[in-house]
């Protein structure tokens, strides 16, 4: 049997468990949110050999310290682990501003001593001091506005968005990591394409900064943003895309309500069908909740997008 080693302890791994998975069945709290390998929370450091396949979207210079993630490892060899060295791998932050962009969506900005690795669009780790873990997409350009900007869906259970609501306070210290994520505008031979950017709740925020970046390195080709939420009330950030959509002729702004009171309701599986017309030279960034971006993504790739033209970030 495959024997772990964690906090000077010994436990055996069942057939086919992940080591996450043991370390919960052992009445470990240990760090964890999504378990699919996604969030990064139960990052993890090894002495022995590690897998590859356990360290899926790890940045390289943690890969090569032994980080991996706790939820996709099942070793078949002993293994000695420790839980991730803050000085490694991450970083100090201080909570700038806190504000309520609509009644369930929290807008917390963040000021940080180095802001270059911040990339508009991916996301990162939000750490708090009791230790609670949670994923956020930034939702700016960090470097141009000199904080990091995200955006926190309010859930009544939730552990972190109701901490930021409630007990957070500016100025109060906490710690990130990242960034992480595929869903970033990287075009360094200044090609021109259309980009249609599609996500629905707090997945703006991400569709937001890659808008703000390519405006802002003068993108060539139409830009369309489609934002889709349940209920007129879930819309928010539409006075500033209506007037980046004046200021700039080739972005394109649009909102779907699944179901309004003071309008057509759409879905945005509709819309995004509507919006692709040359699938060949368009790239598709798609990002919310993790079944309406499966769907989302299926929608393009039926309607003739490439499946390497298609960019997502789940919410999960």
């Amino acid at each position: 049997m495959t024997q772990i080693i964690y906090a000077e302890k010994e436990y055996t791994l069942n057939t086919g468990e992940t080591i996450l998975d043991c370390l919960l069945r052992h009445g470990i709290e240990y760090p964890h949110s999504c378990q699919v390998g996604v969030c990064q929370s139960c990052l993890i450091k090894g002495t022995g050999k590690i897998e590859t396949a356990w360290q899926t979207g790890i940045q390289e210079t943690l890969k090569a310290q032994g980080y991996f993630l706790a939820c996709l490892a099942k070793p078949s060899h002993n293994l000695k682990l420790l839980p991730p060295l803050a000085d490694e791998c991450e970083v100090s932050a201080h909570i700038l501003s806190l504000n309520k962009l609509n009644h369930n969506v929290l807008q917390v900005r963040l000021s940080v001593e180095n802001l270059t690795p911040w990339t508009p669009g991916q996301y990162l780790n939000l750490i708090n001091p009791q230790g609670i873990i949670r994923s956020y997409s930034i939702a700016n350009l960090p470097l141009q506005d000199g904080f990091i900007e995200l955006h926190v869906k309010l859930h009544d259970q939730g552990v972190m968005s109701q901490w930021l609501q409630n007990k957070a306070k500016i100025h109060n210290s906490i710690k990130i990591r990242g960034p992480l994520g595929k869903c970033f505008y990287f075009n360094p031979q200044k090609l021109s394409y259309d980009i249609l950017l599609a996500g629905t709740g707090t997945g703006l925020a991400p569709l937001l900064a890659i808008v703000r970046d390519t405006l802002s390195q003068h993108h060539q080709g139409e830009i369309t943003l489609i934002h889709g939420v349940l209920t007129d009330q879930d819309l928010y950030y539409v006075n500033e895309l209506k007037n980046l959509a004046t200021l700039y002729p080739q972005f394109h702004y649009q909102s779907c309500v699944l179901k309004s009171a003071s309008g057509p309701s759409e879905s945005i599986e509709h819309k995004i069908l509507s919006a692709i017309r040359n699938p060949k030279d368009l790239k598709v960034f798609v990002c919310g909740p993790a079944e309406t971006t499966n769907k989302l993504k299926m929608k393009a790739f039926c309607a003739g997008v490439p499946s390497s033209q298609i960019f997502s970030d789940a919410f999960i």
